[in-house]
């Protein structure tokens, strides 16, 4: 399989094989944010690299250098789908994200939130 990079800082890039989604550290460490359905359609890392968004079928967010791979996941319960097409950081803890319809909606979260979710679907 070949992985796909969505993006990429100087210490870390988020990559994804088909539907199976990963952050990388440079120094080797990696973590899986888990299983989108369809594969995901973008990533962000954000400015000060203490987080990484990855989005398509709904929206994980996930912890950089402390606690790689503790995640919090948007969007993903049945029922409460969002499919998400694009994403930009606002804030330090904010990002905006585009839905298929091309509208844009803010998200802010707590560093605390990025650490409920099990990857893995």
């Amino acid at each position: 399989m070949t992985s796909r990079e969505l993006a990429r800082s100087a210490a870390y890039s988020v990559q994804h094989e088909y539907e199976q989604a990963s952050v990388i550290a440079a120094d080797g460490r990696q973590a899986s944010v888990g299983a989108f359905y369809g594969d995901p359609a973008a990533a962000l890392i954000d400015d000060h690299e203490q987080w990484c968004a990855m989005a398509g079928e709904g929206l994980v967010i996930c912890r950089l250098a402390q606690g790689l791979g503790k995640c919090a996941a948007y969007f993903r319960q049945p029922g409460s789908v969002r499919w998400i097409t694009d994403l930009r950081q606002t804030e330090p803890f904010a990002l905006e994200w585009q839905g298929e319809d091309g509208a844009w909606h803010g998200l802010v979260f707590e560093a605390a939130d990025v650490s409920a979710y099990a990857p893995g679907r």
